[in-house]
């Protein structure tokens, strides 16, 4: 069972939470408490199962980039997305995560800080 690894932004090392706790609370201040339940439940998942959890999906367009997005397709637990990278020793890194209105593209804020996560982590900027 693969621990989950939590990051603060590289450019805002100090902040009170790590990105994937502020954008949850970010989603819950904005109505979108059965979204975050449902990031929390994925979240589970993958902790439980690692690479078989049935929510993890790499992003297409963004090499290196996974999200968990539920099964559901629509409505509100269906735009429900987090968005994590794997790690080399196999543990998911959380970066961030939203609730997306159907057929709506990914919030490319939340895309961009993945990647500056990444390459912090790459460069050895973070330690987890």
């Amino acid at each position: 069972m693969p621990a989950l690894v939590y990051a603060h932004h590289p450019l805002r090392p100090g902040a009170a939470y790590p990105r994937i706790i502020e954008t949850l609370l970010d989603m819950n201040r904005a109505g979108h408490a059965a979204a975050v339940t449902e990031c929390i439940r994925m979240c589970r998942d993958l902790r439980e199962h690692g690479h078989e959890s049935r929510y993890a999906k790499p992003l297409r367009h963004l090499p290196g980039a996974w999200e968990l997005k539920p099964t559901t397709r629509g409505g509100l637990r269906g735009g429900a997305r987090v968005y994590f990278f794997w790690l080399g020793d196999g543990r998911p890194l959380l970066t961030g995560a939203e609730y997306k209105a159907p057929n709506a593209q990914a919030d490319d804020d939340l895309l961009d800080e993945l990647v500056d996560i990444a390459e912090a982590v790459k460069k050895g900027g973070f330690k987890p």
